[in-house]
């Protein structure tokens, strides 16, 4: 369904060059749902505007469901984006129009793909029903929770029936309960339509709902973890690390504990004597584990 064949992308900032991709090489199968993890300024926003033909490589090929998106013409582009790919984004103005009602933004996609007014209307008004939001038909962006918003903007991105859903952290602004609540409709809606899902997000719980998840750290994709534990912090500051975590640091007389804006990283080191800084020669660890803090002991 997706192929991106060593995509590079370059911004320039000010006479300065920012690199947000280095050579990435990914593939994503029909139906799959794939989550890709990583910190701000990673680079996973750029990925999911390159594949959804917001932005083009400054390098590298992208091609999604048999299309050469660097091939097409600025209409069949647009063609593209109206029909064959729904997005949903982590900003509620992002997704929605503050002045039209639930029904009028999920008709807006419909019109603009020339669906007659009663078909539309009725596509809306099933679409709705299944996000559960039937009952909010006419009220508008701000009359609604966080929740409802991105239900409303779930309809809006499969008004057209496209086969891909790119979302960008959609449950970045949402609580716990919430966020559980719209992957679980994501879910639903993937095997109602058949879609395929890519999604990008730091939460590593929310990525544990995809098929597949895959790291992205400064521009280039690394490992699949997708059957990794996720270390947890209590409440009383005790960690339980993975089995994985544990054999690895097994061996180590002595582990080092970094803290990084993006979690905490762990990993051998040998004696240092009487001077317990880190060499700065130390080698780059093999393996990353973040940390996170529930409400219950681990």
């Amino acid at each position: 369904m997706i192929t991106c064949r060593r995509v590079v992308k370059v911004y320039r900032v000010g006479g300065h060059e920012l690199i947000a991709l280095r050579g990435i090489d990914f593939e994503m199968r029909r139906g799959e749902m794939v989550a890709i993890v990583g910190p701000s300024g990673a680079g996973k926003s750029s990925l999911l505007n390159l594949i959804g033909a917001l932005d083009t490589p400054t390098a590298g090929a992208v091609s999604v469901d048999g299309l050469n998106l660097l091939g097409l013409t600025r209409r069949q582009l647009a063609d593209y984006r109206l029909r064959r790919v729904g997005f949903i984004w982590q900003q509620v103005n992002k997704n929605l129009l503050s002045q039209r009602t639930a029904l009028h933004n999920v008709t807006l996609p419909l019109l603009l793909a020339g669906v007659s007014p009663r078909e539309r209307n009725q596509r809306a008004r099933t679409l709705l029903e299944q996000v559960g939001l039937s009952e909010h038909l006419h009220k508008r962006p701000g009359e609604l929770s966080g929740g409802q918003g991105q239900r409303v903007a779930l309809a809006v991105a499969l008004a057209n029936h496209p086969p891909l859903l790119l979302a960008d952290e959609p449950t970045g602004a949402l609580d716990r309960s919430t966020s559980a609540q719209i992957m679980a409709l994501i879910a639903e809606l993937r095997r109602q339509h058949g879609l395929t899902v890519l999604m990008v997000t730091h939460d590593p719980e929310i990525a544990k709902h995809a098929d597949r998840v895959l790291t992205l750290r400064d521009g280039a994709l690394g490992q699949d973890v997708t059957d990794d534990e996720t270390p947890v912090l209590d409440e009383g500051g005790r960690v339980r690390l993975p089995d994985t975590a544990r054999d690895y640091l097994s061996s180590a007389a002595r582990i080092a504990l970094e803290i990084r804006p993006d979690g905490v990283l762990l990993r051998p080191e040998a004696a240092l004597g009487d001077d317990d800084a880190l060499p700065p020669d130390a080698p780059p660890p093999k393996r990353r584990f973040s940390l996170l803090r529930r409400g219950r002991s681990a």
